[in-house]
Order: C-alpha cells, then structure tokens, then sequence
C-alpha cells in the first residue's frame, strides 16, 4: 500500500469521525432542546389546568353565595357558612378557598366628590391615624379624586412623572400612586380598604376593628371590640341595632374616650353618624382560591357583586396575579 493511499484513508477516516461528531452534538442538542419544550408544554398545560380550576372555584363560590341569600337575604354577618376558608383534595394537589366581606372594609371611592364626601374623608384619616399612618394621606387622595383640586402639576414634577385619576378606583393599589404611600403603608391599609362603588355601604357586621373605630373621632378600637361583641355570632338585625348599642349610645349623650394609646388621636372632628352609611347585608365579596398541583401554583382572586333582590351574581373583577389572600381576616 503506497503512503499517499494511506493518508487518503486517514482523511476519509477523520471525515468519518467529523461528520459522526457534529451529528452527536445536533442530537444531543435536539434531546435538550425537546426536553425544554416537553417541559415548558407541561408547565404551560398544568398552569391551564389550575385555571380552570381556580375558574370553577369561582363557580362554586356563586353558588353557596346564591344557597346564602336562599337562606336569608336580610342579613349577612361575620359567622356565616361563606365565611369559613375551605380546603378540598384534587387529584393530585389541593385548592383553597376564601370569602370575604368587601364591605367589611373602607371604601376609597366614598371621598369621590359630592355627597357626604367630607365625612368619609375624616373617616379615613382616623383609620389612617389608628394604624399609625400619616392623616395627610386622606386628603391627598381626596384630591387625587376630584379634578377640581387640580394637582396636575404635583405628579407631573415627579420621577417618572404621571397624572392623577380624577376618577374612581378600581384596585387598592392605586393608591400607592399617592405621595407618602410606600409598600410599607400600603400593607398596613390595603386589609382595611376596598375600591367600590361611592354609594356602598358599610356591612357593620363584618366589618373590622380598625374600621368600625374609624367611622366616629371618638371611638377606640377598645369600643371597636365592644361592639364585635355586641353584634355577636348572629350580628345585628338592623342598622338600628347597631345605631342603638351601648357604644354608640354613649356618644350620643356626648361621652367620649379620650384613651389616646387606642383611638385616633388628634382628630378633633366629630364625624355624623348617618344610618344610610350602613348596612347589616352585602353585595360585595371578594373571593381569593389557591391551587396546587403538585407544587405548580395557580391562583384568582375575584370580586364578585351579588344582587340583594335577587341573588344574582356578576363578577366585577378577576386577577390571576396575585399571590395570597389578604391577611387581616
């Protein structure tokens, strides 16, 4: 065999040898490549999947909202069966259901201009000075509301600049939009607040601490607690009732408790307390699911508008971003 067959061999021999080389790295590429994708098509179906979950929890909470309404349309309070969380098995996983009362809680589109506006800005800030916040906040938010204040230029001069809303909320977390609300003070309210129509009531047997302290200058959350106690496991039959408890009484006969460790401190206006403020029903829940399947997370969290005259339902908003319920209750 002459030298010059013998390199032609060697050649052939390397090309052979190339050729199976780049052939094992296109493989090797093509099966990682394939696994990614399987991957993300299971991650993409499983996150479908905990949506439709979270879809039908939805459903299933109209449902016993309507079997509650059934049961009494007259009254809503804070020991009803909607009102306990709820966990059911899925195969495999679990998911988690929780209700609550959105007007349990101060709404942020009462200081809307017009109306008793002035009234609930006060309550505002005395929920604002009960959890240690700046009162300040309410009437910066008052004006980030009404377009007569004219606070263009306020928010314009900001970093990055933006303008105010000049229109109802519709989420909470509008109101991190405002001077002085930083995450911090945002977690401490956001339990305590809701964004509903202007002329919503008050559901005073839900409502918490901190947020039946706030409805008059002169309350504590030690009253707060006293009238928890007074409306009881069934609540109070009528906003009479609730109008007519020892609390409240007092301060119609002009007592006051000056306890400033527990009342909203330095708020020297008396905020009238008008009947049609409140309310014992509700029309507005928020409902909060959480699914888990096999350590894939998918959750919703729903407001749901429940019509009082015939227990209809319609779902106002839904957010599949949010991560946990909100913790105060």
């Amino acid at each position: 065999m002459t030298r010059s067959h013998t390199q032609q061999q060697g050649m052939v021999l390397l090309m052979v040898l190339l050729i199976f080389s780049v052939v094992a790295v296109l493989a090797t590429s093509m099966i990682d490549r394939q696994s990614i994708d399987i991957e993300r098509s299971q991650t993409l179906f499983t996150q479908q999947q905990a949506r439709l979950y979270a879809l039908g929890a939805e459903s299933a909470t109209r449902s016993g909202l309507y079997m509650d309404w059934e049961a009494d349309a007259a009254i809503d309070h804070a020991m009803e069966e909607w009102t306990v969380e709820r966990t059911f098995p899925l195969d495999p996983g679990i998911i988690n259901i929780r209700i609550q009362d959105a007007q349990g809680r101060f709404n942020l589109n009462s200081l809307l201009p017009g109306g008793a506006s002035a009234v609930h800005e006060q309550r505002f800030k005395n929920l604002l000075s009960l959890l240690g916040l700046e009162p300040v906040i309410a009437s910066d938010w008052a004006k980030w509301l009404n377009k007569e204040s004219n606070v263009d230029n306020k928010y314009l001069s900001m970093e990055p600049s933006y303008r105010p809303a000049y229109q109802a909320c519709k989420h909470t977390s509008e109101l991190m939009l405002i001077e002085g609300v930083d995450l911090t003070a945002y977690a401490k309210l956001e339990p305590y607040i809701a964004c509903l129509p202007a002329s919503v009531q008050l559901n005073v047997n839900t409502a918490l601490d901190f947020v039946l302290a706030s409805i008059d200058s002169r309350l504590t959350l030690t009253d707060a607690e006293q009238l928890i106690a007074e409306r009881g496991q069934a609540g109070f039959k009528s906003v009479q009732d609730f109008m007519g408890s020892s609390v409240l009484s007092k301060l119609k006969n002009g007592a006051r408790n000056d306890d400033s460790s527990t009342g909203s401190a330095g708020n020297e206006e008396q905020t009238p307390l008008v009947e049609t403020d409140f309310s014992v029903t509700t029309e507005f829940f928020e409902m909060f699911a959480r699914i888990d399947l096999n350590g894939r997370i998918g959750t919703v969290e729903a407001l749901i508008y429940r019509n009082k005259a015939d227990g209809s339902m319609a779902t106002v908003r839904r957010d599949f971003s949010r991560r946990a319920a909100r913790e105060a209750w």
